[in-house]
């Protein structure tokens, strides 16, 4: 009894290039990729993984924005933690972690805390939507 591989893989061939969206549309075209593009398409999605990250981020700072304005919140003061910014601006704590370590979101360390000032989170934003609008 042989072994056969459950998805062949072509080393040499004459197959068309599969462009990373046809890809996405049907992955089991991935199983007939010739192994000499899989290096080529594994950078192209990196990149594609980086500008979505990037358009997430400024999509985000957007809306964010929008809602500081629709709401001015001037009035807040003090110190808030992420889960209360989140809820304040409707969005994942998660994400209000991320953008933070990221250093994308101004935020002050208070030894292991985190904790943001809504004043400098107003302004970054306000001034990150401009650069992206």
């Amino acid at each position: 009894m042989s072994y056969q591989a459950p998805h062949p893989v072509t080393i040499r061939g004459t197959l068309p290039p599969v462009t990373i969206d046809e890809l996405v549309s049907d992955p089991s075209r991935a199983r007939g990729l010739l192994l000499e593009s899989v290096p080529e398409l594994l950078t192209q999605l990196a990149s594609r993984v980086a500008a979505l990250k990037t358009l997430e981020g400024a999509l985000l700072s957007l809306m964010l924005s929008q809602r500081i304005a629709a709401r001015s919140l001037s009035n807040a003061s003090g110190l808030l933690d992420a889960p209360k910014l989140a809820k304040l601006f409707g969005v994942p704590e998660s994400w209000v972690r991320e953008q933070a370590r990221l250093g994308n979101l101004p935020s002050i360390r208070l030894g292991h805390y985190v904790r943001f000032r809504i004043e400098e989170v107003e302004s970054f934003l306000a001034q990150h939507a401009s650069q992206v609008a």
